[in-house]
């Protein structure tokens, strides 16, 4: 037996049957794309009276995961739709026979830049015994919303502005319960209650007061829901229990909620046990609760992110190595929901150009490509008019005016890894389109230098002090690498010509004197400062002539052979609090010798100076660069910069997850040679390691790779062809000798 049904919502719901949790979504999208789901109702049904019940909510305003249709009619201002299939057994449709009950959930105060305003639920105010049948007697019906236009009512999808819903294209996300440990329990804080948790938090300190407060761990960085449960007796109703949460906490041992400044409040009911799950998800490690003496709090942590099939391994006999593959996988992890997010914790944006590396890892560790699919189809529907990208998807961000370009780039990047990875070709040939708008819009601004010039928008790159100007050199040099890449797809348009004017052009930017590529030109002239950004991309891009690579690589791994030092140039955790973002991008770096030394890249941009090095046998630098990644203890997770202080930038990072990639297709060196693994490559470079090992996802199965020395023993699942250590071998087990192995 089964009762199927769909289901949508603008903005966000979560669906119940005779209390047991059935769902949430839709997965974010644009307005027009409204996402639809699919249940089956029949695991949950009971004899006789059945109770459906959804809590819904509208967001009104456009935020980091959603945006607002247009309103028509009484549509595009939130509301909710469900029908079972026309062949079901029992025919439910959302319609005035639904009843509705006020949730008793608010929010409080002004959002931030990166997340709705906090949620206060009222317990007071929550229906009693919600999934009771007995107990909805007296509701008032729901009013059936409907788009009308030139006429017609339409009152059930697909009805304008939803006028192209999707199926949900990914499953559903995890429900895993983490147990947090306490850290502190009944700490006395001194603390003055305002209308919101955020400014009440902001006032709290640790000594005397009224109120108590718990600290938990998690563990590790997570991102999910937090339900609260409060024991407390009538005596206590309408007191409030404040809950926050952060990735650090304060040398006084409490979270350090900022960046984002997650926090929520429950208003207690005074009955004897009461629970509440906080409906938008957070990322966060630390929790911290506040209330009275009298009320008991316990807490417990859903983990909601994307599945991935365990399977995926590296190990070495290097522990250093291993522990920085587990890390990245674990960044990817906590950074997939309904899409590729920057970071869990701070914006939760679908971001174009964080989505690259986790592509990658996600490639290399997850035999599902569905995400990938989604996630370069979902950012591909947030086209502007002149044919970019928004730099983030279906979020405030898309609507702001302008865009960063190069994150466009990138997407051609992601999309011509997927391609190489699945083979999937009917895919790549539907978004072929989008990849020829990008390359005709780059071609608009190509000046009279043969280089981009003046390109509108925020030129990116990466948060360290590069130069920027008229003519930005990391700019050009990642567009002739995108063109490079874009060639490979099925039906690409000959871009060889356009790969060599930038070639040419690029001479301009080359210092001979000191035997590397200088960051910008503009109207003053040459700048003076050099990067490993504009070098390491030209190394990519292939357009630094095969005499200069080895002093350009020399140049920017290690200036103080010319004297000069590699400086890591201010970020956006040292600019924040200043309010210099992101003008503290175009100001020349402090204590930099413009003349020796180099402007560092951030872990984002060691994603493309580790694909120079490997495009140019320079894999030794890449397992030397590798150590750089920091590991914070109990974090499970890599930070966004190099350092940062606590409360100034993420803990949890998806562009930083490039360790991961690098040690299973450059140092295991397991990669594809022709798309979708048809054919591959075993290429192992073992450096200072005596021994790695690993297992990697392909669309014929699982490729297990075992290097000890100069012996291999792999196993290729049917439907491939390899060549390992210049040998040519067949599907099955195979033991093969690696003479004259790198190291």
């Amino acid at each position: 037996m089964s009762l199927p049904v769909r289901v949508t919502c603008d903005s966000r719901y979560e669906l119940y049957l005779n209390g047991a949790f059935v769902g949430r979504g839709p997965v974010r999208g644009e307005p027009e794309h409204l996402g639809w789901d699919e249940y089956d109702l029949a695991e949950n049904l009971q004899p006789g009276t059945n109770v459906l019940v959804a809590l819904c909510h509208y967001y009104g305003r456009p935020g980091p995961w959603w945006l607002p249709a247009a309103p028509l009619g009484t549509l595009g201002r939130g509301s909710f739709c469900l029908e079972t299939a026309p062949d079901a057994m029992v025919e439910i449709l959302t319609d005035e026979r639904w009843l509705t009950a006020d949730a008793g959930r608010a929010t409080a105060g002004a959002r931030g830049m990166h997340s709705f305003p906090p949620e206060i639920v009222d317990g007071r105010a929550v229906p009693d015994a919600l999934h009771d049948p007995a107990t909805v007697t007296g509701w008032p019906p729901a009013l059936v919303m409907s788009g009308i236009g030139h006429g017609t009512v339409l009152d059930r999808p697909p009805a304008a502005p939803y006028m192209t819903p999707l199926r949900r294209p990914i499953p559903a996300l995890t429900r895993l319960f983490i147990e947090p440990m306490p850290l502190e329990v009944g700490v006395p804080v001194g603390v003055e209650l305002t209308d919101g948790p955020v400014t009440t938090w902001a006032g709290l300190d640790r000594g005397d007061g009224p109120r108590v407060a718990t600290v938990w761990d998690l563990g590790g960085i997570s991102i999910g829901h937090v339900h609260l449960r409060v024991s407390a007796g009538p005596a206590h109703a309408g007191s409030f229990v404040d809950v926050v949460g952060g990735e650090d906490l304060r040398p006084d041992g409490l979270p350090e909620i900022a960046p984002r400044d997650w926090a929520a409040r429950y208003v207690v009911a005074g009955r004897p046990d009461e629970t509440v799950s906080f409906f938008d998800p957070v990322g966060l490690r630390f929790v911290a609760a506040h209330h009275p003496p009298g009320v008991a709090v316990e807490l417990q942590f859903e983990e909601a992110r994307y599945p991935r099939e365990d399977g995926a391994s590296f190990e070495s006999d290097d522990a250093r190595y291993d522990e920085r593959w587990n890390v990245g996988l674990r960044t990817v992890d906590v950074c997939s929901t309904d899409a590729f997010l920057d970071c869990p914790g701070r914006e939760q944006r679908a971001w174009v150009s964080d989505a690259y590396p986790q592509i990658l890892v996600s490639l290399v560790t997850n035999p599902d490509r569905r995400l990938v699919r989604h996630h370069l189809a979902l950012t591909a529907r947030s086209r502007t008019a002149g044919g970019l990208l928004a730099a983030a998807a279906a979020c405030d961000f898309a609507r702001v005016g302008f865009t960063n370009p190069e994150y466009s780039l990138h997407w051609i990047r992601s999309l011509v890894a997927y391609w190489r990875y699945t083979g999937d070709e009917s895919f790549v040939r539907g978004l072929l389109p989008v990849a020829d708008a990008i390359i005709a819009r780059y071609e608009q601004q190509r000046g009279s230098s043969g280089l981009l010039e003046d390109f509108p928008g925020w030129v990116f790159l990466d948060w360290a002090q590069l130069d920027r100007d008229v003519v930005t050199g990391t700019h050009d040099a990642l567009y002739a690498a995108a063109l490079g890449d874009y060639a490979e797809l099925p039906g690409a348009t000959n871009v060889a010509d356009l790969i060599g004017r930038t070639a040419i052009a690029f001479e301009a930017l080359w210092d001979a004197e000191r035997g590397v590529y200088i960051d910008a030109i503009g109207r003053r002239g040459r700048s003076r400062r050099i990067s490993q950004h504009t070098n390491g991309a030209a190394l990519l891009a292939g357009i630094v002539p095969a005499a200069r690579v080895a002093g350009v690589i020399e140049r920017i791994v290690d200036p103080a052979v010319r004297g000069g030092r590699l400086v890591i140039t201010q970020t956006a955790a040292d600019a924040r609090a200043a309010g210099r973002i992101p003008t503290f991008q175009f100001d020349p770096p402090d204590d930099f010798d413009a003349e020796r030394d180099v402007v560092a890249a951030q872990p984002w941009f060691c994603r493309y100076l580790h694909e120079a090095f490997f495009r140019h046998d320079r894999r030794d630098l890449i397992l030397a660069s590798l150590l750089r990644w920091k590991i914070i203890p109990g974090n499970g997770t890599f930070q966004e910069f190099w350092d940062a202080d606590p409360g100034r930038s993420s803990r949890c990072q998806g562009w930083s997850a490039s360790p991961t990639f690098d040690l299973t297709t450059y140092i295991l060196g397991v990669r594809p040679t022709t798309p979708g693994f048809e054919t591959m490559a075993l290429d192992p470079y073992l450096g200072t390691l005596g021994r790695v090992a690993g297992r990697v996802p392909t669309p014929h199965g699982w490729v297990t790779a075992a290097i000890d020395g100069a012996t291999a023993e792999v196993d290729i699942p049917a439907g491939i062809n390899a060549i390992v250590g210049g040998k040519a071998v067949g599907p099955g087990r195979s033991r093969v000798s690696l003479e004259g192995i790198e190291r």
